[in-house]
């Protein structure tokens, strides 16, 4: 899939893509464990930073949160698995298949090209469009 990021600064907004928090699949969190082990040499616990809950097609998790804001943050207010991060984190400020998080500065000020939004939208709709076919796979295994 063509990756299509972009940087903002912290310092404007306070971390607010941090502030929503993603629903991940257990192989999502299964990846993300793995990654940041390989990545940065260190083991997350399962039950320390993530919740858990039992849904129609299996187990389904989210990043805890700390006073509003995702545990992974460090007092900077970055990022401390960025490389790593979710792939729902990194379409931010995509936040639905036809939304943005209006409450993002970058969108506050039109910083972002039309085309940048409708690309991170289309990933965000074959994001999702992969963890239903993965759960309709699942389900019927």
């Amino acid at each position: 899939m063509n990756k299509t990021t972009f940087h903002c600064d912290i310092s404007i907004c306070n971390s607010m893509c941090c502030r929503n928090c993603p629903v991940l699949t257990q192989d999502e969190v299964a990846e993300l464990i793995a990654n940041v082990k390989k990545k940065y040499d260190v083991d997350l616990e399962r039950k320390r930073y993530f919740r858990s809950a039992k849904g129609e097609h299996g187990l389904y998790f989210s990043v805890k949160m700390i006073k509003g804001q995702c545990i992974f943050l460090n007092r900077e207010k970055r990022c401390r698995i960025y490389d790593c991060r979710p792939t729902l984190c990194e379409l931010y400020p995509a936040i639905d298949v036809d939304a943005v998080d209006e409450r993002c500065p970058g969108i506050q000020k039109n910083e972002f090209h039309e085309e940048m939004l409708d690309v991170l939208k289309k990933r965000y709709a074959q994001e999702i469009d992969e963890r239903i076919k993965k759960e309709h796979t699942f389900m019927f295994v």
